[in-house]
């Protein structure tokens, strides 16, 4: 696809979004206003955690607030071992994936984000985390490039280990349908290129989604996390061969 249709898409996507909405939960250009975002949340809380543990598991003692994070830039983040924050600017398309019309859902960048996508991201940081604390619990040895302390020199394995994490919340955002589709996967070419900070979001984020997907689909999201963390996390080289990291998986 050309540059030119993909701006005419993104036009059209915006155009479509310019609508009469409920003025408590939205602004004059049809997306979710600071007030309806903090709305959403704090009304939402507890359906919202319980909606994730039916679809997911279960999660324990999650606490979620709203505030302004753009100085960070972020959409939300998580503050360990349970608080998330979400980034309550106007910076989302809506507020569920569900709310866009089907032509809204097919003419949406991938790039483009809802609050409780957002959201999902982040509780799965929290289901992560919960599940490699009851992973030691069993007697499990996880590899010490995850969890709540990671004091290596190594950058290779804090990329490795923060490329493994942030792809399966990705992966479960998909999975739960709370986004669109990446419709061309961007696939690196060499470790300059994929550890370049500008390529941050498309290689983080979403090729390693996609570099999951397939072994997550098989294992499932529970016990694929537990193979992924008693095993070191991947190298560069083995972000860019997938083959070689999973042949090596035990």
């Amino acid at each position: 696809m050309n540059f030119i249709a993909k701006i005419l898409i993104l036009l059209l996507f915006f155009l479509s979004q310019q609508q009469h909405k409920d003025p408590l939960y939205y602004n004059k250009q049809g997306k979710p206003s600071s007030k309806g975002i903090d709305t959403y949340i704090s009304k939402n809380h507890d359906n919202l955690i319980a909606e994730y543990e039916y679809r997911i598991d279960t999660l324990y003692d999650v606490y979620l607030f709203t505030e302004n994070l753009d100085e960070t830039g972020d959409l939300g983040n998580f503050y360990l071992p349970d608080y998330i924050v979400i980034n309550n600017k106007e910076r989302y398309v809506e507020y569920e994936y569900k709310n866009l019309t089907k032509y809204q859902q097919i003419v949406m960048p991938h790039m483009a984000k809802t609050v409780k996508g957002v959201l999902f991201h982040e509780l799965t940081h929290v289901y992560f985390n919960q599940t490699l604390i009851l992973a030691k619990q069993e007697g499990l040895s996880v590899s010490p490039e995850y969890g709540t302390i990671r004091l290596f020199p190594n950058p290779g394995s804090r990329f490795g280990a923060d490329f493994i994490e942030e792809g399966v919340c990705e992966y479960v955002v998909y999975y739960l349908k709370e986004c669109s589709p990446i419709n061309e996967v961007p696939i690196p070419n060499t470790a300059e290129e994929l550890t370049d900070k500008n390529n941050r979001v498309k290689f983080v984020y979403w090729y390693s989604s996609y570099f999951l997907k397939d072994f997550l689909d098989e294992k499932g999201l529970k016990e694929g996390i537990k193979i992924l963390i008693t095993n070191k996390p991947p190298s560069y080289d083995e972000i860019l061969n997938p083959q070689r990291y999973f042949d090596r998986l035990k």
